[in-house]
């Protein structure tokens, strides 16, 4: 099953790899369960599954979302390791290429890329996980999410630079949008790098040396290293969304009422009434192409360190910068509950 071994780094000219996301590889405990948190809490469906000796594998997927839940069932097993060392969590994310690759690319930590050339139109498949025939009715009022919008990705101090470098040099992505970002005391240095087309776009963070510890740190801390901190699922209308998904499950971080006071007059008219933002915690930022609305769930991780974002785009290209103290906020609120 070469898609899920790690090799040594290789250095080559990737410019052609502007397909998009395959799938997103999580590295899970128990595959079986948290594909069905997926399909009962998001709406997901489950298209193959697999057992083997080494491992099992349960893909599900959500109109251009799939996400490969992989338990290992060895002890050398590369999702046994990397969940003994961080919790579950994405392990690799696989790129969709015109030809067939073999080639593994170590990204940042112990995340690597694979390399996937697949048919239009046939049945999703990978070596040892097999297309699977369900009976479950449509339910198109439960399946809200589109695509992934990005992965964000927190970086030990001082590997910015160089994570940028080696999808620039290897994959031939570019900056596409850098900033600092300071709370209070606390600071971070973000780039966001970008395919060509700009259908796989990656955030990278990494804390700002200097400056007093933040929840940057503290996820490298209870990560164990660098790793993909959420994943940002791209939705048509994000209040019906939201309130869809409380029903099933998804709790999300809460936002202070003091947010939504004189927001029409501070951000300007928006696409949705401040009322319904307000009632579903939906925060909402402006930069030149457009607007953005987004929330965050809280994290079900033990660790608490990977949660999904649920964003909807209208025209912004950004991501959404001014909310960051305010998902701070939120979240050390749930640290504390």
């Amino acid at each position: 099953m070469g898609e899920f071994v790690s090799s040594a780094p290789q250095t080559r000219n990737q410019h052609a790899i502007d397909a998009g996301i395959d799938h997103i590889t999580l590295s899970v405990g128990d595959a079986r369960a948290r594909a069905a948190e997926f399909v009962d809490r998001y709406g997901f469906r489950v298209i193959a599954a697999g057992d083997t000796p080494e491992f099992t594998a349960v893909a599900v997927r959500q109109r251009d979302i799939v996400l490969v839940l992989l338990e290992g069932r060895t002890d050398d097993h590369p999702a046994t390791l990397f969940t003994a060392r961080h919790g579950d969590g994405v392990s690799g994310i696989a790129l969709l290429v015109d030809e067939p690759e073999h080639t593994v690319l170590e990204a940042f930590g112990d995340v690597t890329h694979t390399f996937v050339s697949r048919p239009v139109g046939g049945p999703w498949s990978l070596p040892g996980i097999a297309p699977v025939r369900t009976e479950e009715p449509e339910a198109p009022a439960r399946r809200h999410l589109l695509c992934v919008d990005h992965i964000a990705v927190c970086l030990e101090n001082g590997e910015l630079d160089r994570t940028v470098e080696t999808y620039r040099r290897t994959l031939g992505w570019e900056v596409v949008f850098e900033e600092d970002i300071h709370v209070g005391a606390q600071a971070m240095q973000s780039k966001v790098v970008q395919s060509p087309s700009g259908r796989v776009t990656l955030t990278l963070l990494q804390p700002m040396s200097g400056a007093a510890p933040g929840q940057i740190d503290d996820f490298l801390k209870k990560h164990g290293g660098s790793g993909v901190q959420h994943l940002a699922f791209a939705v048509p209308d994000i209040v019906d969304a939201v309130a869809d998904l409380g029903t099933t499950g998804v709790r999300f971080l809460s936002t202070p009422a003091t947010y939504y006071e004189n927001l029409e007059q501070r951000h300007g008219s928006s696409g949705h009434p401040v009322a319904e933002l307000r009632e579903h915690s939906v925060l909402v930022d402006r930069d030149h192409d457009g607007e953005l609305f987004q929330i965050f769930t809280r994290s079900e991780h033990p660790r608490r360190t990977l949660f999904m974002e649920i964003i909807e785009r209208r025209g912004a290209t950004t991501f959404g910068s001014n909310n960051i103290r305010k998902l701070y906020e939120a979240v050390e609120r749930q640290d504390r509950a």
